[in-house]
């Protein structure tokens, strides 16, 4: 883990397979420390349970207003949690003729609030030395209010009243920032509670998520984060937020108090893409990991990459990465992306990459003596990954497709 890692196979060879097998085996360990980014929900059955394992969820609509959701492992990931740059990827239209003005508004009247937030706590420890990107809690239903003022501002004149400087140029950027706090999609951002506000609620949420298993503490090692209710659009900004998180607590951690923790990055090509098509907001996401895959190291953050197409996962990532295992590839291109990050006197070994079997794979780094070609043991606690038998299932007379509890799934935007 302290060299980073891959994990790479085409569907069906036995990826999600050998990924169960490892956390497992970390579980057992006394004080293991892993996050699990689970993207389509199939570590967080109920088959894939055991002693040194924990499952979280991002909040979905029907958690929202609410207060305890931390304490019942529903992820809130408020707004305030993102950096100046983030919200504006979110917010700000870059070819508006108005978007300075708006970035500039905006910065400052955030800023203004989340000082105003510690002055209505009687905080004397951090004002006076935060910046804009400090994550202040602070309500956004008040920068609104102020921008809104701003927007319609009329002052004196030597004739009468006339617009003020920023009359009508911020209205569309007003229309933006209300229709994402709106949006019940977004609502682990926008909709939160008084939990959420208070001060130490980042304390928790960071305690919750990277502090290792001890014998007097309810933490597990492992912790699986259920990212499949999260928007597509906005999957790869929030999982780079948890990433940055992490990777920044780690940095500000005195070094004789900091656990090192392993960042296990499943179906890694979503949000760890080689090429972001000018999405603002997934490109800030892809430089957290990025610089995690350069600087972790020193911090004691390890990324292990998971992916069924390392040809669309970022170069600058994967090059950072010194131990491989490698499941069957049947895609040239993705033999041709292992070839090159193996020294020239092991490019021959991926010349079995297609015909491995399932569950079988090649071992190559720092972690191995030697390059190793390995069957990986079934693991006891298994994801809801198995590939649908369709021939038994065709044949079954009485299968039964439920599609109510689908529909209302999706309406709720919600498997619970």
């Amino acid at each position: 883990f302290q060299r980073h890692a891959v994990i790479v196979g085409s569907t069906g060879s036995g990826k999600s397979w050998c990924v169960a097998k490892l956390v497992e085996q970390i579980a057992k360990l006394p004080m293991a420390n892993c996050i699990l980014f689970d993207i389509h929900g199939e570590y967080s059955g109920t088959d894939f349970k055991a002693d040194g394992i924990q499952h979280f969820r991002i909040a979905n609509p029907s958690d929202l207003g609410k207060t305890g959701n931390l304490e019942n492992n529903a992820l809130m990931l408020p707004y305030w949690l993102l950096t100046y740059e983030e919200m504006l990827a979110m917010l700000l239209d870059r070819s508006d003729s108005n978007a300075p003005n708006q970035a500039m508004i905006f910065s400052k009247t955030v800023f203004n609030e989340k000082e105003n937030h510690l002055t209505s706590i009687g905080d004397t420890k951090f004002k006076g030395s935060i910046t804009i990107d400090s994550p202040i809690p602070y309500k956004i239903e008040n920068v609104i209010t102020e921008i809104s003022r701003l927007d319609e501002e009329m002052v004196a004149g030597s004739r009468g009243d006339k617009q003020g400087p920023f009359n009508g140029k911020l209205t569309r950027f007003i229309q933006r920032l209300e229709a994402k706090s709106q949006d019940k999609r977004l609502g682990f951002m926008f909709q939160i509670s008084e939990d959420e506000l208070h001060i130490d609620w980042m304390d928790k949420l960071c305690n919750a998520l990277m502090q290792g298993s001890t014998t007097n503490s309810n933490n597990a090692g492992i912790k699986v984060i259920d990212f499949s209710e999260v928007p597509s659009d906005v999957l790869p900004l929030v999982i780079g937020l948890v990433a940055r998180i992490v990777f920044t607590v780690q940095q500000w951690t005195a070094t004789d108090k900091r656990h090192p923790i392993c960042l296990l990055c499943d179906e890694a090509h979503l949000y760890i893409p080689e090429r972001t098509n000018q999405d603002a907001a997934a490109e800030l996401g892809l430089k957290n990991f990025e610089r995690i895959a350069k600087e972790g190291r020193k911090y004691g953050v390890s990324l292990t990459v998971i992916s069924q197409r390392p040809a669309e996962v970022n170069r600058t990532v994967l090059s950072q990465c010194n131990n491989f295992i490698s499941l069957r590839l049947s895609n040239a291109e993705d033999q041709a992306v292992i070839k090159k990050l193996l020294p020239d006197n092991l490019a021959g070994l991926t010349d079995v990459l297609p015909i491995l079997d399932i569950g079988e794979a090649l071992i190559v780094g720092d972690a191995s003596l030697l390059p190793t070609r390995v069957i990986i043991d079934k693991p006891t606690i298994k994801p809801q990954s198995a590939t649908v038998q369709f021939w038994k299932e065709w044949s079954n007379k009485d299968a039964l497709q439920d599609i109510p509890t689908a529909v209302a799934g999706l309406r709720k935007q919600s498997k619970t």
